[in-house]
């Protein structure tokens, strides 16, 4: 089967980080370092990036490295090597087609959350509970509703309402307004793909 597109990109992401000023990267999202990786959380994954061979992996007990996968690698390079020099956050959150910036009518999760919602509105308290574990902080906001780290410096807002005798389950993600200064607009719909199955897999965990 020939290979699709984003496993070319994959396969071309290593070689492609190491082009770029690491230094600029540590210096701007003050990550830890030292002489063969550099190193950041992404949902509740301890993330390394080799300096030498620029190849990512992860780890949740500290030891065993797992070679990391398509879509949270999409993100974790866009992020490293992408994100415009000082960026802030906003302190305002907005849906992904509603970023400044972002190209007017597009929704790069258009879809993305029917099914997993349907799944939510059977069991809304396994979301939230996923929520928590991903390091998610309530906010009284909807049935469901968290603030997670994305990275320990950019953040996603987890809302969700069941569905009633006339509406169905709505769940949605709230960004940043400054995100598309962190990640290109397609990465975004990479990095909701990603927490939707860091939630899937954790709410099929006891």
């Amino acid at each position: 089967m020939p290979q699709s597109n984003y496993e070319k990109a994959f396969e071309r992401m290593p070689s492609e980080f190491l082009k770029y000023d690491q230094q600029r990267m540590i210096q701007n999202f003050h990550l830890a370092h030292d002489g063969a990786y550099l190193y950041l959380t992404m949902l509740a994954r301890h993330y390394r990036v080799s300096r030498h061979e620029g190849t990512a992996e992860w780890t949740e007990n500290g030891a065993d490295y797992v070679p990391a996968g398509i879509l949270d690698s999409m993100v974790l390079y866009d992020l490293l090597c992408c994100a415009k020099d000082g960026c802030r956050l906003a302190g305002r959150f907005c849906r992904a087609e509603n970023l400044p910036g972002a190209a007017y009518g597009a929704d790069p999760a258009k879809g993305m959350f029917t099914a997993f919602a349907a799944r939510c509105d059977r069991a809304p308290q396994a979301l939230a509970q996923a929520c928590r574990r991903l390091g998610g902080v309530d906010l009284q906001i909807g049935e469901v509703s968290c603030r997670l780290p994305l990275f320990d410096f950019l953040p996603v807002i987890v809302q969700f309402w069941s569905s009633d005798e006339e509406f169905p389950p709505v769940l949605k993600l709230m960004w940043d307004e400054n995100t598309l200064s962190f990640l290109h607009f397609e990465t975004v719909c990479y990095a909701a793909s990603f927490l939707i199955s860091r939630l899937e897999d954790l709410m099929d965990k006891p």
